[in-house]
């Protein structure tokens, strides 16, 4: 009884969108003290390189990419020679002030979730940002990513999933100092959320080494994604 009702308490926080709102609270406090790009790693050790090396597979100067939740810049900073044309969506401008200027490169600071574009992407990015929305947002997000990408385009996904079941981090961190929340879903469920929304190829990468894996019930995996 007690999990049942646990259960339907945690379904209706997700339904009403209010988990995503403590996360939310922590990022605004971070916006008006940062002073390093590496702050928003949250006392993680910087493992961008691999992200820039994942992407960069896929890039060429004749294709546009829409990067969302773009941070502090730390994966678009270099690879803005890489590509026709980079959106960066950050919802906070603190953040994005650290974003290099480039012809080639329009910041836009907006949520995602209120993001709207007619344009049509090649590459969509969303590196270390899904876990913060509940699954919910998350399926509206991934709705919202399928209706802006061209008809061979791709979606990169990167951030930590569950091994064996959903990780919900919800409380105080001694290493942050801190409230954080954070939402790993089980890594086969949001593979079956992606391929229910119409993504139909799906490939899991394992790129990150072990010492980036610090919890031995998540995993930073990356998925690619494809109609």
């Amino acid at each position: 009884m007690i999990h049942m009702m646990i259960t339907y308490v945690l379904r209706t926080l997700w339904e009403n969108g209010l988990m995503n709102k403590k996360i939310e609270a922590y990022y605004d406090i971070l916006s008006r003290k940062i002073k390093s790009p590496y702050e928003t790693r949250n006392k993680s050790k910087d493992f961008s390189q691999y992200d820039i090396f994942l992407v960069k597979k896929l890039a060429d100067r004749s294709k546009n990419l829409l990067d969302l939740g773009s941070g502090t810049g730390l994966l678009i900073n270099s690879i803005h020679n890489c590509f026709k044309k980079i959106v960066a969506v950050e919802k906070y401008k603190e953040f994005s002030d650290f974003i290099i200027r480039k012809p080639n490169i329009d910041i836009i600071n907006e949520d995602i979730t209120n993001f709207k574009t007619h344009e049509k992407f090649d590459i969509i990015t969303t590196f270390g940002v899904m876990n913060f929305f509940n699954a919910q947002e998350a399926k509206y997000v991934y709705k919202k990513v399928l209706s802006m990408m061209h008809t061979n385009g791709v979606l990169i996904i990167k951030n930590q999933f569950g091994l064996n079941d959903n990780v919900v981090i919800d409380g105080y961190s001694e290493e942050l100092k801190s409230n954080y929340y954070s939402e790993y879903r089980y890594i086969d469920g949001e593979i079956n959320l992606l391929q229910k929304i119409g993504f139909n190829s799906i490939e899991k990468i394992d790129i990150y080494p072990k010492e980036y894996n610090r919890w031995s019930n998540t995993h930073f995996y990356a998925l690619v994604c494809k109609r």
